[in-house]
């Protein structure tokens, strides 16, 4: 037999070779994918004695970490073993020995540019004895179903991260920073003069961060339950996030609106250790987020809403995220007060998933308020201030009066943002006092 020069696509003369092997099919490959599952069948390579793959196994790559593909490789009787130093692809296959650029996924078989070699039965034995060294100086890296059982959150978080990955942020673009020939910064710079009294909010999140600390170090020993909700009655009712967000220090500066009923559906359901392993990665070994990135930040956003678990919708999501992140994220939990928000700072954006909207309303928001010197639970209020100002001000100058404006708002805290509205634009001249 001499040396062949195979192009891509090689899937069908490798398909051909695995099924029709009798005795001995070793696989030297740093990444698969589960493509793998229409190459190797199970039934065809039943009876083969001496089945090893040797592989990567890292977290880092979804093609080295790919855990469904590995258990395959196993329930196929491959005893697998890693080393996540080698490049090299080689899959021998009885007296069919193939020196490949290609790794065992659909890209490397058919859609790249790739060249495969069959090697000549003279050098068989060398790829061989090759394999085989590989093989001993692997022994003690051994993956079994135990091990990929206890890294399956990892690869989880790897997924969703590598789903978002390359996902383009929307398009957005802040316009004018003017409503008519109101200038939006003036009313910044007037909220900063006014010198409020944010001692109580300042207090509130020193408790809240204490808290939050807090929360973080019972979830390094081990994710439980009952760090998010218990119910009536039971000892530690007063010491989980339900409580904190509904009653305590973190209920007084942002409140979510959301029920009871709605924190246990979400806190109790058993895939909620999941979103918590996706936000605080370093929980299962995993390189922390970097949300100083843009990109990272994107990935972020868009993969927090990337869980089907009922009630977990859109402001328990944002209110995780501004809880273990509140240097990223403004305490405001609806996308539709967020929009508001950015409106009236001129931003227009093509973002229509809920991830897009948090990232674009996050980055725009902060970006407006930066100048500002204080934490995120002040400039939810200031931004809050802002978007009611504005309303105020486009409503007056539409003929409304201010009582009828003013009565038309039936919570307190929004009829307060109206009437502080009131005092910014009249300080401006933008109104006359009345």
């Amino acid at each position: 037999m001499n040396e062949k020069i195979i192009k891509n696509p090689i899937s069908k003369i490798i398909k051909q070779s695995f099924n029709r092997c009798a005795g001995r099919l070793n696989i030297a490959v740093p990444f698969l994918s589960s493509f793998t599952l229409s190459i190797l069948e199970r039934d065809n390579i039943r009876n083969v004695n001496d089945k090893r793959l040797i592989t990567r196994f890292d977290e880092t790559n979804i093609n080295s970490f790919d855990i469904p593909t590995l258990k395959h490789f196993l329930k196929c009787g491959f005893a697998i073993q890693f080393d996540n130093r080698i490049h090299l692809k080689l899959y021998i296959s009885d007296d069919n020995v193939f020196i490949s650029s290609s790794n065992l996924t659909k890209s490397g078989f058919e859609d790249n540019i790739e060249l495969t070699v069959k090697i000549d039965l003279g050098n068989i034995p060398k790829c061989i004895t090759l394999f085989n060294e590989l093989w001993a100086n692997t022994s003690l890296n051994e993956i079994t179903n135990d091990l990929l059982d206890a890294n399956l959150a990892k690869y989880e978080i790897l997924k969703k991260r590598e789903k978002f990955k390359n996902h383009r942020p929307a398009i957005s673009k802040v316009g004018s920073f003017t409503i008519g020939t109101l200038d939006i910064q003036l009313i910044i710079d007037e909220i900063f003069k006014q010198k409020h009294d944010y001692s109580k909010t300042l207090s509130l999140s020193y408790e809240a961060n204490k808290l939050r600390e807090k929360t973080k170090n019972k979830l390094m020993q081990g994710f439980n339950t009952d760090i998010f909700y218990v119910s009536e009655q039971h000892p530690k009712r007063r010491d989980n996030l339900f409580y904190d967000f509904v009653y305590g220090f973190e209920a007084n500066l942002a409140s979510t609106g959301l029920r009871e009923l709605q924190f246990k559906t979400a806190f109790e359901h058993p895939d909620f250790i999941n979103v918590i392993y996706y936000i605080l990665p370093t929980l299962v070994n995993m390189e922390p987020w970097n949300l100083e990135d843009e990109q990272t930040y994107s990935e972020f956003c868009n993969g927090i809403f990337d869980f089907n678990i009922p009630q977990y919708t859109e402001a328990l999501p944002i209110r995780l995220a501004s809880y273990f992140y509140p240097k990223y994220f403004v305490p405001i939990f609806k996308l539709e007060h967020l929009q508001k928000v950015c409106e009236s700072f001129g931003l227009k954006t093509n973002a229509n998933t809920k991830g897009e909207k948090l990232f674009i309303y996050n980055t725009c928001i902060g970006n407006r308020m930066k100048s500002l010197p204080f934490n995120n639970y002040i400039k939810s209020n200031i931004a809050y201030d802002i978007l009611y100002t504005v309303e105020l001000y486009k409503r007056l100058q539409e003929g409304e009066g201010y009582q009828s404006i003013i009565n038309g708002y039936r919570q307190a805290w929004k009829k307060r943002c109206i009437e502080h509205g009131k005092e910014i634009l009249i300080k401006l001249n933008a109104i006359k006092e009345r």
